[in-house]
């Protein structure tokens, strides 16, 4: 009987998501068991490779990728060739540190080889270091490693979203009318039928950001509701579910220290499981046993 395990929002925390697996029972070498990855494996940590490296060595059928917003914004950093402020804030510019190494402490270690020990004047040294800097920041953009992940991101192994009995997986939300650019992100938007057969990856990549609760108390998903189809989303910690859908303002949560799955009978067509890793330094694993399928 399969055994579906369902993660979202790793960001490079490659230890802190293999205990939290342990613990949900999953076992790598069990053909029955299967991860559904709701985006989000980068960013943030210092582990990216290892994180590749473990998906990678698993068989394709038994791994589903769902692109993110975190996905989208390496390959955009990697085709731009320089870093946003943006770049910094989320993360994104770290991942490229650690699959190459720092051009800043690069520099430094440089200085330090080719300054005399017997002069105080070593401006020509400090001048000259920053074609190495040059070189090395280059990298960062192209080296085997951001490479082959640029590939793999790009492949046809990444979904927009993944339909399993009445769960639907998305990193967000679904595509909406009228949220198709960055200046549309937060607007309500508008559901229409045909979400599932969108071809405009630009829409698809406004899905991966926003609120996803705002999303849903706005009506946009009554419609997959009334079909008992249920949204499995990552993206926002859950904390704030609890706090603005359950206990209604009132900060009974810390996003700091406790980000449980999010489920409840009020929201039937709603589960959250951003652990907010990054903070709390755990990730959470939806369950999901085959027999429970509709």
């Amino acid at each position: 009987m399969k055994k579906y395990f369902v993660c979202s929002d790793i960001h490079s925390y490659f230890d802190e998501w293999i205990s939290s697996l342990n613990e949900a029972g999953y076992q790598k070498d069990n053909s029955e068991h299967i991860l559904i990855i709701l985006g989000d494996l980068f960013d943030r940590g210092k582990k990216p490779w290892e994180i590749y490296q473990f998906i990678s060595s698993l068989p394709e059928d038994r791994v589903v990728l769902i692109k993110g917003n975190h996905e989208y914004l390496l390959l955009e950093l990697v085709k731009r060739k320089f870093p946003y402020d943006y770049d910094f804030s989320n993360g994104t510019y770290d991942t490229l540190i650690h699959l190459y190494k720092d051009p800043r402490k690069a520099r430094k270690d440089w200085i330090k080889r080719h300054s005399s020990k017997n002069t105080s004047d070593d401006s020509e040294i400090f001048f000259a270091s920053y074609e190495y800097y040059q070189k090395v920041e280059k990298r960062l953009y192209d080296n085997p490693k951001i490479n082959v992940l640029v590939d793999w991101i790009n492949s046809s192994r990444w979904l927009n979203y993944y339909e399993l009995g009445q769960y639907i997986f998305v990193h967000s939300f679904i595509p909406l009318k009228g949220v198709d650019n960055i200046y549309s992100m937060n607007s309500k938007g508008e559901y229409y039928q045909n979400w599932r057969n969108e071809t405009d990856p630009k829409r698809w990549e406004m899905a991966t950001w926003g609120c996803p609760y705002q999303r849903y108390l706005d009506g946009n998903f009554v419609e997959e509701l009334k079909k008992g189809k249920i949204l499995v989303c990552g993206h926002w910690h859950t904390s704030d579910f609890f706090n603005k859908l359950l206990y209604y303002g009132q900060q009974h949560m810390d996003y700091r220290k406790e980000n449980p799955i999010f489920r409840s009978a009020n929201y039937p067509g709603l589960i959250a499981i951003d652990a907010c890793t990054a903070a709390t330094h755990k990730a959470n694993v939806l369950v999901i046993n085959e027999e429970e399928l509709v």
